[in-house]
Parts: structure tokens; C-alpha cells; sequence
């Protein structure tokens, strides 16, 4: 415990989650209406041409229904994922884990864990909100609470989401700096904007439409209000069946979300990063700690 302190306390952290928040917040405003049409055909098996015209004909008003859980929720996650990441990555003792490779995966894993715990409740609440079924019942945010009455309520879909969360960390963080390492030197701060989303944009790309299955099963589950909590199992055998059995409409929707990808990550990684680098500047000049 005591090298764990010290292995923490040595290391300014704080750069690391703010600039994570923020790159969730940019991200969400950014890409949110494109999310809500991948939603419903992730949950209604709808082509991209029924999801579009049916998000439509609800109009302006709720094409932003919803968004206040998913910015506090992805905020909140980018936050703790590079935070935390950081966090475990500089703080595990080096008798625990001294290979750089292992240490990555371990803390990425660690990470994973972590960012469920937080944000499943969130995640829970955004599929209800973005459900047409509940869209009647269900008033706003704070309505939640009087439809989801236990914590199993509010964590159903958890193990969809560790397998989610420590799988794409473990791939983020084990190829993020190699892939960067491999592209051209940018010779000023717009090229290095550009690598950072180039690189962001290749792995979430890769991590999204590889996890695809795991987030259309993590959907089915949270889209309904019910006692009945169905294992991880049972509710993937329910969604081939739903699907007759045909693993080609598990990936309904799978184009948009690689689209949705690239571009949240890539704007996810590069605003974090320039953050990090606006950060750095100013500790130096001493403008935090004056």
C-alpha cells in the first residue's frame, strides 16, 4: 500500500481526468443525434432508412431527448477511463507488475472494471429515454427513479458492459501509443491535432464494430422494466431468436455506429490530448499552482 502512495502521490493525475471530461462533453453534443438512430436499430432490428425517418417524425424537440444522462455519463466515463488508466498505470507496484505490456493490460482491465461500476446506471437510464415505448411514460431524467425502484434495476445489462469496457480498453491502450508512433511526425500543433485524431478514430473504429454484438444484446436488456433479470446467456439466445437466428441482423446498424466511431473517438482522443498539451504548458509557467 505503502508503494502504491507513493507511486501516486509522485505523479500529477488531475490533467489526465479533467481533459477527459471534456473531451466526453465535446463528444456527446457532437455526435448524440447520429447515437439515438444506431439505438433504435440496435433495439427495433430497423434498417438505417426506418430509423432515420422514424427519429424524423418525432422532430427537433426529441431528437435531444435524453442527452442530459449520456453527457454526464460519457464525460463522466472518458474522464475515468484516461484518469483512471493513468491512475493504475503509474500506481501499480513495480514488484506486481514489471513488464510494460502486462501492466498496460492489467491496468486497462482495472480501468474497465472501474467505469462500469459508475456507469451502468447511466447507460440504464439513456436506453429507457431513448426507447419510443416509454417515451409516454417515462417524463425526463429525474422520472427514472419512480420506474427503476432497486439497484438490479439500474445495473441490468453489467456483465454485457465488463466484457465491453475491459476488452476495448485493453485494445485502446495496448495499441494507442504504437499506432501514433507509426504515423509521420507532425511538425506543428494542427498535424499532431490531426495524427491524435486519426489515431483515435482507427482504434474506437476497430473497437466498436468488433464489440458490435456485445452493445446490440447490452441494448435488449436494458430497454425493458421488468423483475425478470435474464442472464447474459439466456438474453443473447432471446436476441438470435428475435433475429431468426441470422447473425447478419445482430450487425443492423453496425455502418452508422462505425461512423459514429471514427468520429467520436477521433474527436474524443484528439480534444484529449490537446487539453493534456494546454495543460502541460501552463503547469510549467506555474499558472495552476501561483
Amino acid at each position: 500500500m505503502a508503494s502504491w502512495r507513493q507511486s501516486a502521490a509522485s505523479c500529477q493525475l488531475w490533467p489526465s481526468y479533467t481533459s477527459g471530461l471534456i473531451a466526453g462533453m465535446v463528444n456527446v453534443v457532437a455526435t448524440f443525434p447520429i447515437n439515438k438512430v444506431i439505438f433504435r436499430q440496435q433495439i427495433n432490428s430497423f434498417t438505417f432508412y426506418v430509423a432515420v425517418k422514424q427519429v424524423h417524425k418525432e422532430g427537433l424537440l426529441m431528437l435531444y431527448r435524453g442527452m442530459a444522462l449520456p453527457l454526464c455519463h460519457k464525460s463522466v466515463q472518458v474522464g475515468l477511463m484516461y484518469g483512471l488508466f493513468e491512475t493504475f498505470y503509474k500506481g501499480l507496484p513495480a514488484d506486481i507488475v514489471a513488464d510494460r505490456t502486462g501492466r498496460t493490460l492489467l491496468a486497462a482491465t482495472l480501468t474497465g472494471i472501474s467505469e462500469a461500476v459508475v456507469a451502468t446506471p447511466f447507460e440504464r437510464g439513456q436506453s429507457l429515454l431513448q426507447t419510443p415505448a416509454f417515451h409516454g411514460k417515462i417524463k425526463n431524467t429525474l422520472d427514472l427513479r419512480h420506474h427503476l425502484k432497486s439497484m438490479q434495476q439500474w445495473y441490468r445489462g453489467l456483465t454485457a458492459i465488463l466484457i465491453r469496457n475491459c476488452s476495448t480498453n485493453c485494445l485502446f491502450f495496448s495499441l494507442r501509443n504504437p499506432l501514433r508512433n507509426a504515423m509521420p511526425t507532425p511538425q506543428n500543433r494542427r498535424g499532431q491535432f490531426a495524427v491524435d485524431f486519426l489515431c483515435g478514430a482507427c482504434l474506437g473504429g476497430a473497437n466498436s464494430s468488433i464489440i458490435y454484438p456485445v452493445n446490440v444484446v447490452k441494448s435488449y436488456q436494458q430497454k425493458q422494466i421488468s423483475n425478470i433479470n435474464d442472464s447474459l446467456f439466456t438474453s443473447v439466445k432471446k436476441v438470435l431468436r428475435q433475429r431468426d437466428y441470422k447473425i447478419r441482423k445482430l450487425y443492423y446498424g453496425v455502418e452508422l455506429n462505425l461512423l459514429r466511431a471514427i468520429l467520436s473517438w477521433g474527436i474524443i482522443n484528439a480534444t484529449y490530448e490537446t487539453c493534456m498539451h494546454v495543460f502541460s504548458l501552463r503547469t510549467k509557467q506555474g499558472d495552476f499552482y501561483s
